[in-house]
C-alpha cells in the first residue's frame, strides 16, 4: 500500500455517531450547570473600601482636632530661649558674587536737581552651613537685583 492509497483510505472515513447514552448526559450536565451562561455579577474595585475608611477617619480626625483647644503656654516660658541649647547649625561663609552691573544713566533728582547715577547690580548670594551633629553642608543661594543710586559731581 502506497502513500496515495492511505490517504484515500482516511480521507473515507467519517467519524461515528455518539450513543444516545452519551447525548443523555451531556444534555443533562449542559441543563445542571447553567453557571456558564449567567453574566458574571460586578464586583465594586479592591481599593474602595480602604479608601471609604481612610476617609472617614480623616474626617474624624478634623472634627476632634476642631473641638480640642490648644492649651496656652506660661507667657514666661513661651519665649524664654534655653542657654545651654547647642545651636542645630553652625554658619560657615556668605559669599555675594556679583554676576552684572548695568549702568541706567545719570537722572536728575525731581526734588533737589542734583544729579544722581542710577545703576542696577544683579548678584548671587552664597550662604553655606554645616550641622555639627552630622556634618552636613547646607548651601542656599539667593539671587538679588540692586538698584543704586549714587551722587554724581562734576568738575
Amino acid at each position: 500500500m502506497n502513500d496515495h492509497d492511505l490517504e484515500n483510505l482516511l480521507a473515507s472515513l467519517a467519524p461515528a455517531r455518539p450513543s444516545a447514552a452519551l447525548e443523555q448526559r451531556v444534555n443533562r450536565d449542559l441543563e445542571q450547570d447553567l453557571r456558564w451562561a449567567l453574566r458574571p455579577e460586578r464586583r465594586s474595585p479592591r481599593w474602595l473600601p480602604p479608601m471609604l475608611w481612610t476617609t472617614l477617619g480623616a474626617a474624624a480626625a478634623v472634627v476632634v482636632m476642631s473641638l480640642m483647644q490648644a492649651a496656652p503656654e506660661p507667657a514666661g516660658l513661651a519665649s524664654v530661649p534655653s542657654a545651654s541649647a547647642a545651636p542645630s547649625v553652625l554658619p560657615v561663609s556668605t559669599i555675594r558674587e556679583v554676576v552684572d552691573t548695568q549702568d541706567q544713566g545719570i537722572r536728575y533728582n525731581e526734588t533737589s536737581r542734583l544729579p544722581e547715577q542710577h545703576m542696577k547690580i544683579v548678584s548671587l548670594e552664597r550662604r553655606a552651613w554645616i550641622d555639627p551633629r552630622d556634618g552636613a553642608h547646607i548651601t542656599v543661594e539667593v539671587p538679588r537685583e540692586d538698584s543704586v543710586v549714587l551722587p554724581v559731581s562734576f568738575q
